[in-house]
């Protein structure tokens, strides 16, 4: 090995010294735009969405330009992506008594949403796209199990017909987590629009953003409208922003989740660059995974024409391997500024493993009482969450790196990032 080849890690010098940008997906395309949405609202004086001195109806047009670009016939803005599994939960009448499927790689506000409406989560293995293995979600069906809430993570869709499938000949409903989704496909169809239900996040890291903000979508009108009441004060409206009281099926209990008429005029301008933001992560990373070809394993897309690009994970044969190429990416200079989380080894990925998940594994609920002290529960309560209750994840996990890829990586960028991918590899993996 040259000089010119020394790892950076053992005095070699590094590819680069400057700091990638880091991973914040639609606040990099942020500009006047945006500045002139929230300034039309300010000038209205209107910045709940239902009523005031001069209504915008901007969270209305959003609603209506995001059902079209998923291609679905409904969609409700929220607060948060939080909210928005709390409400489409809600929807479907997930409570105590059920089970919900769920994958073990996840964020925590997934999970998080199962426990708070009184359920038991069931945990999925994954597959080596990883995705909710299909194949495990039927052998942990039971006559318990309510819905499926597959998890798209780091906006690639995994074997998502065949758990619809499967949903359908057990009679179950299937939620889409799009969290980390929003712009991505398979195959030309929008996630979001696979399943019977589907949730987005809008905060600071998602694809796109209004800091805060989330949407529930579906195209069943009855799901619709009872997500619309626990979304709101537990009732549906008219056209003109009235509670609507006659509705038997809509009688609920709201939890005030809507969005404003400010993180609406956000998200419909952020709405319109959404592609250009995924276009330029999917192109980043596709040129990446192109170039070491070969050379270096990485995540199985099912369909790469409709990743949504913002994370790239590469597996190796073994653990000491990805734990070291994180040590000496870093060193090569393969950092985020400011603090950037990435590159990361995989197991320490915080909150989106289900092991790190502390009040998971040792079953806390939000109040005194659990779900799995509950009586209804009782048949559920021995369901274990310690690490080992997905192995083939836990294997995963074990070799893999993630790095994020920004939306606003150079040509330039990209090109260290190859170098010192390719540089590190031949290094370690001699």
């Amino acid at each position: 090995m040259t000089m010119s080849e020394k790892l950076a890690l053992e005095g070699g010098g590094p590819v680069r010294t400057k700091p990638l940008p880091q991973e914040w997906c639609g606040a990099h395309f942020m500009d006047h735009e945006e500045i002139d949405a929230v300034v039309r609202v300010c000038k209205s004086k209107t910045l709940f969405r239902y009523y005031g001195l001069d209504l915008q109806d901007e969270v209305s047009k959003l609603e209506h330009e995001f059902a079209a670009y998923i291609g679905t016939k409904y969609a409700l803005a929220v607060s948060s992506g939080t909210a928005a599994l709390q409400v489409a939960l809600g929807a479907l009448g997930v409570g105590p008594g059920d089970e919900v499927l769920i994958p073990g790689y996840f964020w925590v506000a997934t999970v998080g949403a199962v426990v708070r409406s009184g359920a038991i989560p069931i945990l999925v293995d994954c597959d080596d796209s990883f995705n909710m293995d299909p194949d495990d979600a039927a052998r942990k069906i039971t006559p318990r199990t309510k819905a499926i809430l597959v998890v798209h993570m780091g906006g690639v869709i995994g074997r998502i017909n065949d758990i619809v499938e499967l949903a359908r000949r057990h009679d179950l409903r299937v939620v889409e987590d799009c969290a980390q989704a929003c712009g991505a496909s398979q195959h030309g169809v929008k996630a979001g629009s696979l399943g019977d239900m589907a949730i987005f996040s809008f905060q600071m890291n998602k694809h796109m953003t209004s800091g805060e903000g989330g949407m529930v979508v579906t195209n069943d009108p009855h799901l619709y409208q009872r997500a619309f009441a626990v979304h709101d004060l537990g009732y549906p409206r008219s056209e003109a922003g009235r509670l609507i009281f006659d509705d038997p099926t809509s009688q609920l209990w709201g939890i005030g989740c809507r969005m404003s008429e400010l993180t609406g005029a956000v998200a419909r301008v952020q709405l319109r660059k959404l592609d250009r933001i995924v276009g330029a992560m999917r192109s980043a990373k596709n040129r990446i995974k192109q170039a070491l070809s070969g050379v270096l394993t990485f995540r199985e897309v099912l369909d790469p024409a409709g990743d949504g690009g913002s994370f790239l994970m590469t597996v190796f044969p073994t653990r000491a391997q990805s734990v070291k190429f994180v040590e000496a990416l870093r060193a090569e200079g393969i950092v985020a500024d400011k603090g950037g989380f990435y590159p990361v080894h995989m197991d320490q990925w915080g909150l989106h493993i289900y092991y790190n998940v502390a009040s998971l594994v040792n079953k806390r609920g939000v109040s005194a009482v659990s779900p799995w002290d509950l009586a209804e529960n009782r048949d559920s309560a021995n369901v274990s969450y310690a690490k080992g209750a997905c192995p083939r994840l836990d294997d995963l996990l074990g070799r893999t790196v993630l790095m994020c890829v920004a939306s606003v990586l150079t040509d330039q960028d990209v090109d260290d990032i190859i170098k010192a991918y390719g540089k590190v590899a031949a290094a370690i993996l001699e």
